[in-house]
């Protein structure tokens, strides 16, 4: 088949590895509607470790995907915002076909239009900017093309074409905005104790990588998706001349072999990240313990 742009339809969406089955718990991130908190919330530990190596990673309300083929109700896809050196074009991965929409009138807006991003760690879409007929529960960073201000709503274009509104509150216009390092970390603080979700990129739940990638999107930084290669880019720093917000990478005894974690300095020896599948996310001293030991550098990206 031919590669074509579509955007996810659905509150939040899971890029599988494979397509076919789930969990029957699954069921809640399958259709044509997600119900991103129940599906994390709903998850004990035993739960979020069966993800790690069945998800590749979660993509946002809007968020642009190049359709590469489609077996059955899936859609192989790559997830273009979400960048990887796995596949050029964007992060791989497997989607049901009904969470995606090609509508030609969405992918032009996002081009062409100012884009509201969500600021809140949650916001509500609605269908009208009276009543509030409430459509799905967003994730903070998530964008569409702005149409309007009404009142104390954002009037904003919905992946199938249709119109919705988020309160101004929740959500602003998206202006370019030198890095800010205090910023970032005061965006990470206000997801403490969310738990880790393997993959997730979403308020309900991130990966320590997912969440950096976020991070830096809050302040117009692309970065990489996974830690690795996250720990390729940027400009190396001395643990001496840490600034809030770089990155900090470990990887196993000594600093030694394969990245396998990230956190963002947030002043001092501390640092915030998103542990592990049996934890939250947290300001830990990188300095102590297992990640002193496993130290492997800090990166810089601006």
């Amino acid at each position: 088949m031919s590669e074509y742009f579509a955007a996810v339809n659905v509150a939040a969406a899971m890029l599988w590895c494979e397509p076919g089955p789930k969990r029957d718990h699954d069921r809640l991130m399958l259709g044509a509607a997600t119900e991103p908190a129940a599906w994390a919330d709903g998850m004990d530990e035993e739960m979020r470790l069966w993800l790690v190596g069945k998800v590749e990673s979660q993509l946002l309300y809007g968020e642009r995907v190049v359709v590469l083929d489609r077996a059955g109700g899936w859609l192989r896809v790559a997830a273009a915002e979400q960048a990887t050196g796995r596949d050029g074009r964007g992060y791989p991965g497997w989607l049901p076909a009904v969470q995606v929409s090609d509508n030609g009138i969405f992918q032009a807006e996002m081009a062409a239009l100012p884009l509201a991003v969500v600021t809140a760690p949650r916001a509500t879409l609605c269908a009208d900017a009276a009543g509030c007929e409430a459509l799905a529960e967003l994730s903070w960073q998530t964008r569409l093309p702005l149409l309007a201000a009404e009142g104390a709503r954002l009037k904003v274009r919905r992946p199938d074409g249709a119109v919705g509104y988020i309160a101004g509150s929740a959500a602003a216009p998206l202006s370019p905005a030198p890095f800010d390092g205090a910023r970032l970390t005061a965006e990470a603080r206000m997801f403490a104790g969310v738990r880790y979700v393997w993959g997730g990129t979403a308020a309900w739940g991130f990966d320590c990588s997912g969440f950096a990638l976020r991070l830096y999107q809050s302040q117009g930084v692309a970065i990489p998706r996974d830690a690795d290669e996250q720990a390729a880019g940027g400009t190396a720093v001395d643990a001496g001349g840490l600034l809030p917000g770089d990155l900090l990478f470990f990887a196993g005894p000594g600093g030694q072999g394969d990245i396998h974690h990230v956190g963002v300095f947030a002043g001092g020896t501390t640092m915030i990240h998103a542990p592990n599948s049996r934890s939250a996310i947290r300001e830990d001293d990188f300095t102590a313990g297992v990640y002193g030991a496993e130290f492997w550098g800090a990166r810089r990206y601006r």
